[in-house]
């Protein structure tokens, strides 16, 4: 996401009074009321704003083993449903038997989505869903 604003001015190039720019035309320049100049300085001012997100993640395994015995993320994460990023917060711990997921919208700070549940119950959501026929 990232916003504009921008700002232009002009200025007597000589005393640095402001000067009405739509009385000028390129075939002739209205004298300076301050000190009859016909010298200009434009001043263009623009300003951006952007919002960067980022995320971390991390995987715990025991050496000799396949599956992790944690695995933890904290990620923007694109909503389908909603068309924009949300933040994604998912614990999923093996040892403790515990699953933990989060949703919230960036931009209201909603949640979209809230699941705290022990692993074994966790059912029907993700690669756990059945295929559709």
């Amino acid at each position: 996401m990232s916003t504009s604003n921008s700002r232009d001015s002009v200025e007597c190039g000589e005393c640095g009074a402001e000067i009405d720019p739509r009385h000028d035309t390129p075939d002739h320049r209205v004298a300076c009321p301050s000190c009859g100049s016909t010298r200009r300085c434009h001043n263009v001012f623009i300003a951006e704003t952007v919002v960067v997100r980022d995320g971390i993640g991390m995987k715990a395994k025991r050496q000799g083993e396949k599956r992790p015995f944690v695995e933890n993320y904290a990620i923007p994460s694109f909503s389908r449903s909603r068309g924009n990023l949300v933040h994604r917060a998912r614990i999923i711990d093996r040892d403790d038997d515990r699953y933990f997921e989060k949703v919230t919208d960036y931009e209201s700070g909603e949640v979209i989505h809230h699941c705290d549940e022990p692993l074994s119950q966790h059912r029907g959501r993700g690669s756990a869903k059945g295929q559709k026929k």
